[in-house]
C-alpha cells in the first residue's frame, strides 16, 4: 500500500516538473525580448552582426561566449572579475546578471550610480522578462 502511495507520488512530482519545465519553454516571447533589448542593452551595446564596441561590447553571439572575450576596453572590476572566476555567459550567469547586475559584478561602468551614469542599469527584477530578453539575445548569432 505504501509503495503504491510513494509511487504515485512519485509519478506526480514527474508529471508536475515536466510540465512546469514545458510552461517556461511555453511562455517565452522573443518579440517582447527584442523590446526589452533594444530599450536596456541597445542604448549602449551593438545587437547587430556587425560586432562594434560602443559605449559597451557588441553582443551579437553573446549566449554561450566566454566573459570579457571580444576585446572591448572593460573595466577594471569587470577584468579582474572574469580573471579570478572565469565564467561563460550562459543563460544563467546571463539571468543572475540581468536581475541584478551590480551584485553579480560590483564596480563595473554600466551599474555605476554614484556619477549620476545616465545610463546606468539596475537590472530587470521581473524574471518573465528576463527570460525573454534571454531567449532573444540567443537569436543573435
Amino acid at each position: 500500500m505504501y509503495q503504491k502511495l510513494i509511487r504515485s507520488s512519485i509519478m506526480v512530482l514527474f508529471a508536475a516538473i515536466l510540465l512546469f519545465g514545458f510552461w517556461e519553454m511555453v511562455g517565452v516571447d522573443v518579440s517582447a525580448g527584442k523590446r526589452l533589448a533594444d530599450n536596456h542593452c541597445g542604448v549602449c551595446h551593438d545587437l547587430t552582426n556587425n560586432k562594434l564596441h560602443e559605449k559597451g561590447p557588441y553582443l551579437w553571439g553573446v549566449v554561450n561566449r566566454q566573459a570579457g572575450s571580444v576585446g572591448f576596453n572593460y573595466s577594471d572590476a569587470f577584468r579582474n572579475r572574469v580573471s579570478s572566476t572565469p565564467f561563460v555567459w550562459d543563460e544563467a550567469h546571463l539571468d543572475e546578471f540581468l536581475k541584478a547586475p551590480n551584485e553579480f559584478l560590483t564596480g563595473t561602468r554600466m551599474t555605476q550610480t554614484t556619477n549620476k551614469h545616465a545610463l546606468a542599469f539596475s537590472g530587470i527584477t521581473d524574471r518573465a522578462n528576463r527570460k525573454n530578453l534571454i531567449a532573444y539575445l540567443k537569436t543573435l548569432h
